[in-house]
C-alpha cells in the first residue's frame, strides 16, 4: 500500500514537472513566437519593397497613413489583456493583411506587378538560404 502511494506521488510529480517544462521548451525553440518581434523585420522588408516602386508623393502620403493606422491597431492588440497569445497573433496577422491590401489599392497596375515580382524573388531567395 505504501509502495502504491509512493508510485502515485512520483507519477504526479513527473506529470507536473512535464507540464511546467513544456511552455519553457516551446519558448526556447521558437523565438519568433512573439508577434511583436516580427513586426520591425516585416516593416523593414515592406519599406524596402516600396522604395523600389518609385511612389509619387501622394502615394507615399497614403501609404504612410495606412502604416500609421496599422501600427495603432497593432499596438491596441498587443496591449489587449483579454486575448491569448494565439488570438493576438491571428488578429495582428489579419491587420497586416488588410493593410497590405490597402497599400496594393494605392499602387498602379505596373507597381503591383513589380511588387509581386519582388515578393516572388524574395521567396525564392529565402528557400535557397541555408537554415539558421
Amino acid at each position: 500500500m505504501k509502495n502504491f502511494r509512493t508510485m502515485k506521488r512520483l507519477a504526479l510529480s513527473a506529470g507536473l514537472l512535464a507540464l511546467c517544462s513544456v511552455p519553457a521548451v516551446r519558448a526556447q525553440q521558437s523565438p519568433q513566437s512573439d508577434p511583436g518581434q516580427q513586426a520591425p523585420q516585416r516593416a523593414q522588408r515592406h519599406g524596402d519593397d516600396l522604395a523600389d516602386l518609385n511612389l509619387s508623393d501622394d502615394q507615399k502620403a497614403q501609404v504612410q497613413k495606412i502604416h500609421e493606422n496599422m501600427k495603432s491597431q497593432l499596438d491596441t492588440v498587443k496591449s489587449d489583456t483579454t486575448l491569448t497569445q494565439d488570438q493576438k497573433h491571428a488578429k495582428m496577422e489579419e491587420i497586416r493583411k488588410e493593410s497590405h491590401e490597402r497599400v496594393k489599392q494605392v499602387l498602379t497596375p505596373e507597381q503591383r506587378a513589380q511588387l509581386k515580382a519582388d515578393h516572388k524573388a524574395d521567396k525564392q531567395q529565402g528557400s535557397q538560404a541555408p537554415p539558421q
